[in-house]
């Protein structure tokens, strides 16, 4: 099924604006598929936070596969450690469940959202666990097909709106005048501004200012374990380190600057709460661009829960899994492993070699052993090697 548009909303949006007129024509009809379940609609757009389309399909698929009926008693006879077993982090796991279990009881009612205002479901919707405003939005869009929606925090519309406009910036005001243009069809043209986004008019370019984009901020945080620096790149965390730990800053481009940037507010509270014992509920923006193979071991660390552990062994297991290979050497996750950018949020910490050798950290077995104790994980078992890397 897909989003369902036709010819009165395109005359409307031609005829209110020329360039967006230019942009349809040339891109002609848009087929983006929906879900019209709203119980699943939800699910899929937890597990798919932080992980790529393909993750999240892979993913989903489990799901479907191990659950047949997705619903909220499937989901709840099914429980957290099932559910991670499928590929999701602890954390999503955690989610998914309560919102089955408010389902269930009736403390959150799926037929009432289906009929309320925009305003209305995008405030239910963030109510739950795991659910923002920017995911309220696109369950309103691509489940509930409402057609009016425009979110200021979906990059790729911010991004369409300057390739379209030649704008180099689009803050908030110039945004809601081009809300107010495409109202009430704002969903048609976000579909055109999202392909525009992603190359469907190759001439088209971002005039977003080169050096604005492509600067790099970074700032410092005094941890228990002694300093780190955070890196940003004005959209999301691109590094965190101990300093002076193996391939530290190895990312960051010649260009920064040391200054404090709004996403490292949230990073720095998401390190008080992990650094005072407690496992943070949420992860601020994240982006680890590197080598696929790098990427796909970067959210396959993310799926291991707080508190526990997983082995190169298991890791290039559920990478072979992914790949649909018929192995994967462990090693090869090890250096993977070894040049994660964004340690802690990205918990490579919790890596251990298939024996319980505690190898593998650039920050130090030291530091290891710590972040473990801090999260209260079951130790026995595991040890300090005393020479080698075995994985």
């Amino acid at each position: 099924m897909y989003f369902a548009y036709g010819e009165q909303a395109l005359s409307y949006l031609r005829k209110k604006d020329k360039r967006l007129c230019a942009v349809i024509d040339r891109i002609g009809h848009i087929d983006r598929t929906v879900d019209p379940d709203l119980f699943s609609s939800v699910l899929h757009h937890i597990i798919g936070q932080q992980i790529s389309t393909k993750a999240q399909a892979t993913i989903w698929q489990r799901v479907q596969d191990a659950l047949g009926t997705v619903n909220a008693e499937a989901i709840l006879a099914a429980g957290v450690p099932s559910l991670q077993a499928l590929g999701m982090t602890f954390r999503k796991a955690a989610y998914i469940t309560d919102f089955a279990e408010r389902v269930h009881t009736g403390a959150f009612d799926l037929d009432a959202v289906a009929h309320m205002s925009d305003e209305a479901a995008i405030r239910a919707l963030s109510s739950l666990k795991g659910i923002g405003v920017w995911t309220a939005e696109m369950i309103l869009l691509f489940c509930l097909q409402r057609p009016d929606i425009f979110s200021y925090d979906d990059l790729a519309i911010r991004r369409g709106l300057r390739m379209v406009y030649h704008h180099r910036e689009i803050d908030r005001d110039l945004f809601e005048k081009y809300r107010r243009r495409f109202c009430p069809y704002c969903s048609v043209a976000s579909l055109y501004l999202w392909a525009v986004s992603g190359g469907a008019i190759p001439e088209m370019k971002d005039y977003k200012q080169i050096e604005v984009y492509n600067m790099v901020y970074t700032t410092e945080y005094a941890s228990p374990l002694g300093p780190i620096t955070l890196a940003c790149d004005g959209e999301a965390i691109i590094g965190l380190w101990f300093n002076g730990q193996r391939y530290f800053g190895n990312i960051l481009p010649e260009q920064t600057e040391k200054k404090e940037h709004p996403l490292f507010a949230d990073a720095k509270r998401w390190l008080d709460v992990y650094f005072s014992g407690r496992e943070p509920d949420f992860l601020p923006p994240l982006r680890y661009d590197s080598t696929p193979f790098r990427r796909l071991i970067c959210e396959i660390m993310l799926t291991i829960p707080y508190g526990k552990t997983m082995t190169y062994g298991q890791i290039a297991a559920e990478a072979a899994k992914r790949l649909d290979a018929e192995k994967m050497s462990a090693q090869a996750v090890g250096g993977a492993v070894g040049h994660n950018p964004i340690s802690l949020m990205i918990p490579c910490h919790r890596v251990v070699g298939t024996s319980g050798s505690l190898t593998g950290y650039g920050g130090g077995i030291a530091r290891k052993v710590k972040l473990l104790e801090l999260e209260h994980a079951d130790m026995r078992g595991l040890f300090v090697p005393k020479t080698g890397t075995a994985l």
